[in-house]
C-alpha cells in the first residue's frame, strides 16, 4: 500500500497543479492534510531500525507525546477533514460531468475520472493507516508498559 500511495498521489498531485485544474482541493490535498506526515516524520526518529538507535529508549516519553500528536492530527486531517474534502470534490466532479462545458475537453474529463479513481484509491488507503496507526500504537504501548 506504500508504493501505491505515493504513485497515486505523484500522478494526482502532478494533474492538481498541473495545467490541469482542482487547485481549490491541492491546498488541502498537497498540503494542510501533509500536516500529520511532519509530525510522523519526527516519531520516525524515535524507532531504532529506520531512526536513531536508542532514542526511543533514551526519551519514552517524548516518544508517546510525538505519537500521540501525530495520531491526533492524522485523525483531524485523514479521517475527519479528508472525507469533507472528498464529498465536495466528489460533487463538484458530478456536477462538472452533467454540465459538460466547453471547457470540460476529453483530456479534461479523462483527467478529472482519474482524479475520482485516485481520490478514492487513497481515501481507502486512509482507512488502512489508521488501522496500522492503531495496531502499531497499541504495541508501542504494551512494550512501554502504558496499557
Amino acid at each position: 500500500e506504500y508504493v501505491v500511495h505515493h504513485i497515486f498521489s505523484l500522478f494526482t498531485s502532478w494533474v492538481a497543479i498541473g495545467p490541469f485544474f482542482a487547485h481549490y482541493y491541492a491546498v488541502f490535498y498537497l498540503a494542510l492534510c501533509e500536516i500529520s506526515t511532519c509530525v510522523l516524520c519526527l516519531l520516525a526518529n524515535f524507532d531504532d531500525e529506520h531512526g536513531v538507535p536508542g532514542l526511543g529508549e533514551a526519551f519514552p516519553l517524548t516518544k508517546v507525546v510525538v505519537g500521540g500528536a501525530f495520531v491526533t492530527l492524522f485523525i483531524i486531517c485523514r479521517c475527519i477533514a479528508w472525507p469533507i474534502y472528498a464529498y465536495y470534490f466528489f460533487n463538484d466532479a458530478t456536477q462538472a460531468f452533467q454540465e459538460m462545458d466547453d471547457r470540460l475537453t476529453p483530456q479534461r474529463q479523462w483527467w478529472l475520472k482519474f482524479l475520482n479513481i485516485s481520490l478514492s484509491s487513497l481515501s481507502l488507503l486512509q482507512i488502512v493507516f489508521l488501522a496500522q496507526i492503531f495496531m502499531i500504537g497499541k504495541e508501542e504501548l504494551t512494550r512501554m508498559g502504558f496499557i
